[in-house]
């Protein structure tokens, strides 16, 4: 199997070191249970998805061009290293004196909406007890499950290509994994997947971004 994600130009990249949790039943389908069992009903979540929404948009402009930023002057240094003459590193020169006044503007949007991140922490922190609270049980189920399925829960993580192969006993699969969305601070990929076949390949195809609570 394989982990991907997408990079800040969303391209699909490995995952190195992305932790893989194999369970012998569907976690998504606990929580869910338990959470519509709870005393009271999710909060709303209207308002932090604004503000979420608010964040990511100057975020993603500014890493984008920082990015770029970087690359460029990484190749102009690499190049003053190796003795280029100044006629040749004048087009760097000039790329750079282009992006610095774009990555500035950037960079005060972001910031200005940075004002807005005490608020979200707080409808965050809001959010993160109410799962807590709600999935109080989540354990005991889960070790009920598994003396039922005759099966231990296997864990590994992905090597420097996104890969690694395990060895599962017979029966039904599920793949749980998290990894960071590098386009957003507040949100990561989650996976929780039936294993089917003999290869399975995670991405945004069969993930989705979601918020990170903590």
């Amino acid at each position: 199997m394989q982990v991907l994600i997408p990079n800040e130009y969303g391209v699909e990249t490995p995952v190195a070191g992305a932790r893989l949790t194999f369970l012998p039943y569907d976690r998504d389908s606990v929580l869910t249970a338990l959470e519509s069992r709870f005393a009271t009903p999710r909060p709303d979540t209207s308002r932090l998805d604004s503000l979420f929404q608010a964040f990511r948009e100057p975020f993603g402009g500014y890493l984008r061009l920082a990015a770029h930023h970087e690359r460029v002057t990484r190749t102009r240094d690499s190049l003053v290293e190796a003795g280029a003459s100044p006629a040749s590193l004048q087009p760097l020169t000039d790329s750079l004196g282009r992006l610095e006044p774009g990555l500035a503007a950037a960079r005060r949007d972001l910031d200005r909406v940075r004002a807005m991140m005490p608020a979200a922490e707080s409808l965050r922190n809001r959010m993160a007890a109410w799962e807590d609270s709600a999935s109080l049980e989540y354990d005991s189920v889960a070790r009920y499950l598994i003396r039922q399925s005759i099966r231990d829960v296997v864990t590994d993580s992905t090597d420097a290509a996104g890969w690694r192969t395990v060895k599962l006993k017979q029966g039904t699969w599920w793949l749980y994994v998290r990894a960071i969305n590098v386009n957003d601070p507040n949100a990561q990929w989650y996976w929780n997947v039936p294993v089917v076949g003999d290869t399975i390949i995670l991405s945004p195809a069969n993930g989705r971004s979601r918020w990170r609570l903590r």
